[in-house]
């Protein structure tokens, strides 16, 4: 077979560039280190970034937040390549591209504009071409009205609407510990950048950043709950398959570093070494919370691979902390399902949402007959008054009230023995399981703690009498005579 000729090998090139953000990607990389020595790395991250992103221009997700550790290309390619990719499309499309710094998002238009009037991106994409006075500082606009627009928080975007909007560390890392900061960011989020849609039905919002505060932008936006998440910190915590295109996945094990060609494991020691555990765990581990002082650890929790039938346990019981609307400012309702079975307690689920109150009846009853719990426990506060109530009434064997007697920090310290113990499991994996242990970590600093109080509430109850009067009497995991009295006079 004949090799290929450098022009059909140019022509492949072009060809995958224009269909492939991640050789694209590659392409603008070269392009802005032309002459620098530094060549590109090919990484999986890179390729799943791209990935992300290539969805969320394909219209199967609209909403998208990537957290990654500094000097890992997120930048070049999500405010620089995609943007150009975008436009190299269908030059129409409109992007407003937001940074913390008038200096940065300066820099990074001059990159793009850099990238567009290149010889190469001008064969990929001979239809996008930039208008006569089209060429700004901060704003380049193409002959098809498309374009880029850079702003820093606070600046001013009228004039200029938005089919996709890019996040890019719109918050600085020395801000992060002030509120006003951090409020002032959400505020630019909110009234300036989501309103700046042509459509908002079909308007695209990517966010990528380091964590910085557990309320920064990525924070934020992540509790809305619609906003798809591509976590990569520097060392995995847990095994991992994650998408990378085209079918594939990259298999990451606990341990691995993102980024070992730049930053292996000694690298990351050293860092972790000058910045502190604190710092590390933001920037590098996307941690905003330190676990380092919590009264729970998370190796303690026995793991499982397989999830096991209903019947498999001797007992289902839910643990339910109730918010009181579906506000975006409310606490969230959380339910966590506990499977028992020889002196084990397995975490089979784990439901948490924003709910106003007809929904969240609704979803009580629900839940408790798709699992055909034994018991579900609510705690007899707030909307949980009235849900204890009507539930009762309608199925009063099942739905119990618990009258907390201590507060939150005892009654989790409390909580933490049996986990401790090794009779708490959880599975190796599932959607909820990186929330819950950020949570249950960071308490009581979190700014959430729904996920902590249902946890809680059940593991206490655990080892109280309502658990036992819900055993068999001829259960060997029923406590004597002599312990029962013990118990009630406690």
């Amino acid at each position: 077979m004949s090799e290929m000729g450098p022009g059909l090998a140019r022509q492949a090139a072009d060809e995958l560039s224009r269909a492939s953000l991640f050789a694209f990607t590659w392409r603008v990389f070269d392009e802005l280190h032309r002459g620098s020595g530094d060549s590109f790395i090919p990484n999986w991250h890179v390729q799943a970034i791209c990935h992300e992103l290539e969805n969320l221009w394909r219209g199967e997700n609209r909403r998208l937040v990537i957290t990654v550790p500094p000097r890992h290309l997120k930048s070049i390619a999500a405010a620089v390549a995609f943007p150009a990719w975008l436009l190299g499309r269908d030059p129409s499309e409109k992007v407003i591209v937001a940074s913390y710094g008038l200096d940065l998002a300066r820099k990074h238009a001059e990159d793009f504009r850099r990238v567009v009037e290149s010889d190469w991106y001008r064969r990929l994409f001979p239809r996008t071409r930039i208008a006569p006075r089209g060429a700004r500082q901060d704003e380049i606009r193409t002959t098809r009205r498309g374009g880029r627009k850079a702003v820093s928080i606070g600046g001013a975007v009228t004039g200029f609407g938005a089919d996709y909007i890019v996040i890019d560390d719109l918050l600085k890392a020395g801000d992060a510990s002030s509120e006003t900061e951090r409020l002032r960011a959400q505020d630019y989020i909110e009234g300036s950048l989501l309103s700046r849609f042509d459509d908002p039905r079909s308007g695209r919002v990517v966010a990528i950043q380091q964590r910085l505060h557990e309320v920064d932008p990525a924070g934020y936006l992540l509790s809305k709950g619609n906003y798809r998440h591509l976590n990569l910190p520097a060392i995995a915590e847990e095994d991992a398959q994650i998408p990378v295109g085209f079918g594939r996945v990259h298999h990451r094990r606990t341990g691995d570093a993102l980024f070992p060609q730049r930053m292996d494991h000694t690298v990351l020691d050293e860092l972790r070494r000058e910045f502190g555990t604190a710092v590390f765990n933001m920037q590098y581990q996307q941690n905003p919370i330190a676990a380092d002082g919590s009264a729970l650890r998370w190796e303690w929790f026995k793991t499982c691979d397989e999830a096991m039938p209903r019947d498999w346990f001797q007992l289902v019981v839910q643990s339910w902390d109730t918010g009181m609307s579906s506000d975006p400012r409310s606490d969230f309702s959380v339910c966590t399902t506990w499977g028992f079975r020889e002196g084990l307690w397995y975490l089979l689920d784990l439901f948490r949402d924003r709910l106003d109150y007809p929904e969240l009846k609704r979803k009580a009853l629900a839940l408790g007959e798709s699992w055909r719990a034994d018991k579900v426990l609510i705690e007899r506060a707030g909307s949980g008054i009235p849900l204890l109530q009507e539930c009762h009434r309608i199925m009063p064997s099942r739905f119990r009230e618990i009258k907390p007697i201590q507060d939150k920090e005892v009654r989790f310290n409390a909580a933490c023995a049996p986990i401790e113990a090794g009779k708490v499991v959880v599975p190796r994996s599932a959607p909820w399981l990186p929330g819950l242990r950020t949570e249950l970590l960071g308490f009581p600093r979190a700014r959430h703690d729904d996920q902590v109080d249902s946890v809680s509430q059940f593991l206490n109850w655990t080892h109280g009498p309502g658990f036992f009067r819900t055993l068999p009497r001829d259960s060997p995991y029923r406590p004597s005579q002599q312990r029962r009295e013990t118990m009630r006079r406690r």
